[in-house]
């Protein structure tokens, strides 16, 4: 049995391609920062969604437990202008970002 294949019109391919390449610009464009942050959010999880799935493991949960309380930024501000060695300051200041990166985004989520 012969599969035919269908052509397609190509001055109809490349006016949906024009049109296409459009739509997106324009419709991000109308989007609120909020709503584009919404849209981004849901992508990045459908990805990792689809990569946990694919490579067997379990997905990471949607808020990992960070103290992100003030008490916890001043604790740490205090620790860094007392810390004495490079490789404590390196330590801290990375639990630093990690705290403002949790607060931003539980701020996001609000």
């Amino acid at each position: 049995m012969a599969v035919t294949v269908k052509k397609k019109n190509p001055a109809a391919v490349a006016l949906g391609r024009k049109g296409g390449k459009k739509g997106g610009p324009a419709r991000a464009a109308k989007l609120t920062p909020v709503q584009r942050s919404e849209s981004a959010r849901k992508a990045v999880q459908a990805r990792w969604t689809k990569t946990n799935e694919a490579t067997g493991r379990e997905a990471a949960p949607a808020t990992p437990d960070v103290d992100a309380s003030k008490k916890a930024l001043h604790l740490c501000l205090k620790r860094i202008k007392q810390a004495k060695t490079e490789s404590e300051l390196r330590r801290l200041t990375q639990d630093l970002q990690r705290i403002v990166f949790h607060r931003q985004y539980r701020n996001a989520e609000n």
